[in-house]
């Protein structure tokens, strides 16, 4: 095995076009071996099947780099955190409408349409969360979900399963969703909100209020103890480590 900056090198020069000829390189690096180029051609993902997709079809590079993000969970590789996290947020930088620096991803975290993503700096991901980008999703500067987060944009009509309605969901700048939380489409987190463990956000939440329950109401102001927002210390592990130091 390759130490893990030259692989990191290596990826960096396949997903900068990841055309089906490269996935091929790319998959035997993560340990995958015997596929070829028609294989990727043909390769679907769920979000070909869905109705959107007519609207925001996948590039073959952005189809390829959503099939090398799930195929990194599937690599041992996968757990070698200091190769895991960089070629997420690599994979993220060529995917996402946008995504800035110290982007933090943990294993197990999935989306849909992640050309539909939008990530500011120093955003984490924990362990299994799950975002439906479809009708638009944007992470502010320094915000992190937990473990199991969900996050939908879409909903359906009760009579007609077929039938979707869209709203897009806006996390706020150093906003925190604790475990387990599941928010719904239309909602936007204002700066510095927390959503409490196991909350079902179905409405929007102001600037630095705490929400709980199911549905999720307002419980009280977030406590800060007088620090400001860049004083809140949002980095995500020891050192902050893959992430970049910022301040207001």
């Amino acid at each position: 095995m390759k130490n893990t900056k030259a692989l990191l090198e290596q990826f960096d020069t396949l997903t900068s076009s990841l055309t089906n000829k490269n996935m091929v390189t790319a998959f035997s690096l993560l340990g995958f071996e015997g596929y070829d180029e028609t294989d990727f051609a043909s390769f679907k993902l769920w979000g070909d099947y869905l109705p959107i997709a007519d609207e925001h079809p996948y590039t073959e590079t952005q189809h390829n780099l959503h099939v090398l993000w799930e195929a990194l969970d599937r690599s041992p590789l996968s757990i070698n955190v200091d190769f895991a996290i960089p070629l997420r947020e690599m994979i993220a930088k060529r995917l996402f409408k946008k995504c800035g620096v110290g982007f933090v991803a943990n294993e197990g975290c999935r989306f849909n349409y992640g050309h539909l993503i939008e990530v500011g700096d120093n955003v984490t991901w924990n362990h299994c969360c799950y975002i439906d980008a479809k009708g638009g999703v944007s992470f502010d500067d320094f915000s992190m979900i937990t473990e199991y987060t969900k996050i939908f944009s879409h909903g359906h009509s009760e009579s007609d399963h077929m039938e979707r309605s869209y709203a897009p969901v806006k996390i706020g700048k150093y906003v925190k969703i604790y475990t387990a939380c599941t928010v719904l489409p239309g909602v936007t987190m204002g700066d510095g909100a927390v959503a409490a463990t196991g909350s079902i956000v179905t409405k929007s939440v102001p600037e630095k209020t705490l929400v709980a329950g199911i549905p999720a109401k307002p419980v009280r102001d977030r406590k800060t103890e007088g620090k400001q927002y860049h004083e809140l210390n949002h980095y995500t592990l020891k050192d902050k480590a893959f992430q970049v130091e910022k301040g207001e």
